[in-house]
């Protein structure tokens, strides 16, 4: 099972991972540091760190079984994603909104947390006590800690000294206890680790050996977590008693402890503080006490049974047929928008399942602005070593609607979810043997993607009639399934996963690399490489993916050697690695038509010419390599497996619309106007939001809407307000706007004006478009309220056209209100204006433009919204600028003009070498 989680707790998902499923950490911000604490744990050998860019891609396209959350913020992250999702709850509320300053209302506050987990799909609960859960109200499993007791052994207790380990404990005293263990210490060594700013002497530990060598030499354990506020325990504490380490505790009525049994707990003082001191004494005592602490362990916190429970949970999550498929919903605009003709928003794909084959590409490609459900058996282990396809790391994933080779097409429809209907059955030869039956019957468009019509061609004659649409891989058989009676057949030749068949930055390694099949029926091939080898140095593998584009990014040339003269995946897939690539050419194959000999590859014509060929390049190397980046860029361009995808939609969609099929064409899918995506951001962000005065979300701004081009037909308004600036826009001119907007209140509103509006915080909602999909982006008086702007801005950068137009206003914090408050010692914050209590950020004009280039805008232009006290007081001609107890002096006409503005608007567009995946890559 492949699971994305974030660290917010590095012993807690070490935990998880004895589960032995493969995890993916996005890495979060706690400590002050963002990054995996390796003082504390190690990262376990089945997980890795990512970025976030990283993790969202991969939501997108379905790579993960299970996501686990640990918090709201992580929740909000993945709710809109039809995956099953765990959400652990590690603390208390109260305690959480106690530590918080009480700025918000228990009861409000759960109301918010009922919606949020009963609006997303394929949630379940997890609560690492009862306490905790009894504070929440809600329902869900318990699974208490485990402790691998192998882990933890050997005390000695040689050092009389008190240990106590935790994190902000003098600032989370209301739970942690501090002042009443200060107390208790009072002149008793003792020992603190964890990150503690505020306690001079307490340090992280080095490593977690090194904690567990004080776990081992320390003679007690402290703990004084508080009653009502926090459990009888922590994951230290159990650490401590699994070691053989006796624990000194106030009392607390979910504690393990058994006063005199496996340690002391009382609520009096001074017994605790005797028995400390007594401990430190009595080394023989402190050992009896510790044994029977890791006996306790061992029976009420066992590893087992954490595990076993785990397990459980997991498994169930993603057991059920209903959570296993997963509806991908492009909601915003598809590929095929600005095509007439029936909606093919919602597609069931059928294939064998393996990861190294073609439909996996086009699935994944669908999956960005489509609802997809995939449907069909597995590769089963003696094919996979038939095929000798052992190398392939990735495991084999099951579809959606698993099933065995010999099934029918009412079989499957009677397994799709309640009420979702195909509006296109699309089948992608695979494995032989599949393919169900009753295809032509169905009520809906078919099509098939044929590959190997150079080794199969009789039987994909048979099979392409069963279909509406079809297309092939091999050009050069167009015309038997012409002359066969098929109108409808078309070339989509292979393509390119940017994501995996990637340039590696790698030293090459040798001269020319082959990675493929050389079975005895590839006599040439093999041929062809025994006389390479003769000559250079060359690398030959079985292996596939990303290891595959590995190779090829090592070596200095890929060679290709088609089979029947076939156009195969190696040509597309070399290319986009960024290597040169020394290919054959079949007759007819179209390799011509997509890419020119000498400038994107190099073609060879016999043996000859293949060993020539390869030493001239090989000591020309900067030939060679202009040859390769040209081939990469070129395949970018024109030939991945989204172009794939997009071309195979539009050609169905205008036969559709031509000549419809007897069938009929399947009706539109009616698409939701508001995506309700989950509106949660920091509890004290949102209801401050929530408090603002109604006409602060009504305004049309007219300023805005005039810089809009008068050629944008697809607007993202981020920031939406109430939707009168989008009603505004709508009613000048025949525009699409879609909004996104926090408040679920006002967002409301703006359904009614929109096209569609999405709620959610805009640094964290993975939007649900594809790249490019709107030509002006707007965003008004947004960037200030983000905690991180750039990120943003990036993000957006993904979904603005190559020539569409970005345009934003900001508060200007130069201005002189602003300044004279700071000068008589005010910075207070006002309902809305330049010190809006919600802006997190503050900028001048220079800073605003510094962040647009720095995200990957170049500034067209900027305009100011100027205090009418510049026409009274700016004009002096003098270059001074006098106000309150001020005077600057030496100003020119600009300088001074700046003080006077109160906002910038300005308009950007994309810088031409910048990348477009910005924070969503």
């Amino acid at each position: 099972m492949r699971i994305l989680t974030f660290n917010w707790h590095e012993t807690y998902i070490c935990m998880l991972a004895k589960t032995g499923h493969q995890f993916e950490i996005v890495e979060r911000f706690k400590g002050g540091s963002k990054r995996w604490l390796t003082q504390i744990r190690p990262i376990p050998s089945n997980a890795t760190i990512i970025g976030e860019q990283v993790a969202q891609q991969r939501l997108e396209d379905g790579w993960y079984d299970l996501v686990i959350c640990h918090n709201p913020q992580d929740l909000q992250q993945v709710g809109t994603y039809e995956l099953p999702k765990i959400m652990v709850f590690h603390n208390k509320l109260s305690t959480e909104i106690a530590l918080g300053g009480n700025q918000i209302r228990k009861g409000d506050y759960l109301e918010d947390i009922r919606v949020l987990v009963s609006n997303i799909v394929n949630l379940r609960l997890v609560f690492i006590s009862e306490n905790k859960r009894d504070d929440w109200g809600l329902s869900g499993e318990v699974i208490l800690p485990g402790i691998d007791l192998e882990e933890y052994y050997g005390y000695e207790g040689t050092e009389p000294r008190v240990l106590r380990v935790g994190n902000f404990m003098k600032e989370r005293d209301l739970m942690m206890g501090f002042t009443v263990g200060e107390e208790i210490l009072k002149e008793v060594p003792s020992t603190i680790l964890g990150i503690n700013p505020s306690l001079s002497g307490s340090r992280l530990s080095r490593s977690w050996e090194d904690l567990k060598e004080h776990f081992r030499l320390h003679r007690l354990y402290l703990n004084t977590t508080v009653e009502g506020w926090e459990d009888g325990y922590n994951l230290a504490m159990l650490e401590a008693m699994a070691t053989g380490m006796p624990v000194v505790s106030t009392f607390n009525s979910t504690s393990p402890l058994v006063d005199g049994y496996n340690g002391y707990i009382s609520n009096d003082i001074d017994y605790l503080r005797e028995k400390v001191l007594h401990l430190l004494e009595e080394r023989d005592q402190a050992i009896r006490l510790g044994e029977n602490a890791r006996k306790t362990v061992e029976e009420r916190f066992n590893i087992k049974d954490f595990i076993h429970r785990w397990r459980e949970v997991m498994e169930d999550s993603v057991g059920s047929l209903s959570r296993r498929v997963k509806v991908y919903r492009g909601v915003g605009k598809p590929l095929l928008s600005r095509a007439k003709g029936p909606d093919l928003h919602r597609i069931l794909l059928a294939y064998v399942s393996y990861p190294a084959t073609t439909a996996r590409y086009l699935e994944k490609s669908l999956r960005k602005s489509h609802e997809v459900i995939t449907v069909g058996p597995s590769i089963w282990p003696e094919l996979i070593r038939l095929w000798k396809l052992e190398n392939m790391k990735e495991e084999v994933r099951p579809h959606d609607i698993p099933c065995g080779f010999d099934v029918d097409m009412d079989d499957i429809l009677g397994k799709l979810p309640s009420g979702w209907r195909p509006d296109l059955f699309l089948w992608v030869e695979s494995v032989n043997g599949y393919l169900p039956r009753g295809i032509t019957g169905l009520p809906f468009p078919t099509a098939c993607y044929l590959i190997d019509s150079h080794i199969n061609l009789n039987e994909h004659l048979k099979v392409a009639g069963k279909f509406d649409f079809v297309f092939v891989a091999q050009k050069e058989y167009l015309e038997e399934f012409r002359r066969a009676g098929l109108e409808r057949v078309h070339w989509i030749p292979l393509g390119c996963d940017p994501d995996i068949h990637r340039k590696f930055d790698v030293a090459k390694a040798y001269d020319i690399s082959f990675v493929g099949s050389l079975t005895p029926d590839h006599r040439e091939r093999r041929r062809l490489l025994g006389v390479l080898c003769n000559h250079f140095d060359v690398r030959i593998d079985r292996c596939f993916l990303e290891e595959m584009a590995q190779a090829f990014s090592r070596a200095r040339i890929v060679f290709n050697k088609s089979v029947r003269g076939d156009l195969n995946m190696r040509v597309f897939e070399a290319l986009s690695c960024g290597s040169m690539l020394l290919t054959d050419e079949g007759p007819r194959s179209g390799l011509g038509e997509l890419f020119k000999d000498r400038e994107h590859l190099v073609i060879y014509r016999d043996e000859k010419e293949l060993v020539d060929l390869a030493r001239y390049y090989l000591l020309h190397p900067e030939e060679r390599e202009e040859i390769a980046l040209r081939g990469r860029e070129e395949v970018l361009r024109k030939h991945t497996y989204d172009h794939r995808t997009d071309e195979m939609l539009k050609v169905i969609v205008r036969g559709l619309s031509r000549r419809p099929s007897p069938k009929g064409p399947a009706p539109a899918v009616q698409k939701p106007k508001s995506l309700q995506v989950q509106p949660y951001r920091q509890r004290v962000d949102l209801r401050l939001h929530a408090a603002k005065a109604h006409d602060y979300y009504e305004k049309e701004r007219e300023e805005i809407v005039g810089l809009i081009p008068k050629t944008v037909v697809r607007i993202l308004d981020v920031g939406c307000g109430a939707g009168r600036m989008g009603r505004r826009m709508k009613q000048l001119r025949k525009v699409e706007v879609v909004g996104v907007e926090i408040n679920p209140r006002i967002a409301r509103e703006a359904e009614q004006y929109l096209d569609q509006v999405i709620v959610g915080d805009i640094e964290v909602l993975s939007l649900p478009f594809p790249a490019r999909s709107f030509d002006c982006i707007i965003c008004a008086d947004v960037l200030e309220h983000l905690r991180d702007p750039g990120t943003t801005l990036k993000k957006l950068r993904r979904y603005l056209s190559d020539d569409g137009v970005l345009i934003a206003s900001i508060p200007n914090v130069r201005f002189l209100g602003v300044i004279n408050h700071l000068v008589e010692g005010n910075w207070t914050y006002q309902a809305e204006g330049i010190l809006d209590e919600t802006h997190l950020r503050f900028f001048t004009r220079r800073e605003m433009i510094r962040l647009f280039q720095s995200s990957g805008y170049e500034v067209q232009n900027v305009f100011a919204n100027l205090s009418t006290d510049y026409e009274k007081f700016g004009r002096s001609g003098d270059g001074t600028l006098r106000f309150g107890r001020v005077t600057i002096e030496g100003l020119n006409q600009d300088e001074l003009k700046d003080f006077f503005v109160f906002q910038y608007l300005l308009t950007a567009r994309k810088k031409e070498d910048g990348h477009d995946s910005g924070g969503e890559s």
